[in-house]
Parts: structure tokens; sequence; C-alpha cells
């Protein structure tokens, strides 16, 4: 039997390993052979960090993580492109910086479509 946060080192384990994982609860308590309880502890506390999200139809998948910088097509590094989570839908938002970054912006979120305003993002 594990503790609920030797379970949470599993789960985040598994989803970071399995990209494009998705759990029911149910399936969860089978995968990792733990009660109901204990399971459903550690999805909440996964849920309230922000790495995992639930879904429509009760399906557990991880969030995407920004990388520190990208590769351009051209095999050069990209300095780092700031995100922006829709505190809505949970979306990650890509924020257009212009150069010296800026003190405030307005953008809409490209799942759900509402309009956000985001504050004290510099270069």
């Amino acid at each position: 039997m594990f503790t609920t946060e030797v379970l949470v080192d599993r789960i985040r384990s598994e989803y970071t390993a399995l990209p494009g994982l998705k759990l029911t609860c149910d399936q969860a308590c089978r995968l990792w052979a733990v009660d109901d309880e204990h399971c459903t502890a550690a999805f909440e506390i996964l849920l309230a960090e922000g790495f995992l999200h639930r879904t429509g139809t009760g399906k557990f998948v991880a969030l995407p993580r920004p990388s520190a910088a990208f590769i351009t097509a051209t095999g050069q590094r990209e300095a780092s492109t700031p995100f922006v989570r829709c505190p809505h839908c949970r979306k990650l938002n890509t924020i257009q910086q212009e150069q010296g970054g800026y003190a405030s912006t307005t953008f809409r979120c490209v799942a759900c479509h509402r309009i956000l305003s985001v504050t004290a993002i510099s270069a």
C-alpha cells in the first residue's frame, strides 16, 4: 500500500514518462493497485498544483509544461517565450513579447476565447 505522497510521486512520474496518458480514477486505482480514497487524494493534490487537469469526461491528463528555450528550424535556440495559463480552462497560452518587455498586455485565450490580462512581464 502506498502513502499519498509516494502515490503522488508515482503518478507524476507515470504522466511524465507517458505523454498523452488519460486515466479515470477507477482506471488509476486498478493500475496502481490503490483504493479510491488514496487515489482521489493524490489526484486532488496534483490538480491543485496544476500538474493535472480533469477533462469533461472525468479523465485526468497532464498539462503541458513549457521548456526554457525552443529550437528553431535552423537548429538555433530561441530565447524563452512567456507563457500564461488561462485561469478558466487551464490552457497554456504563448504571449508575444515585444522588445524590451512590457508592463501589461491583454490577449484572448486560444481554447476558451476569453479575454485575459497579464501584468509585470519583463525581458
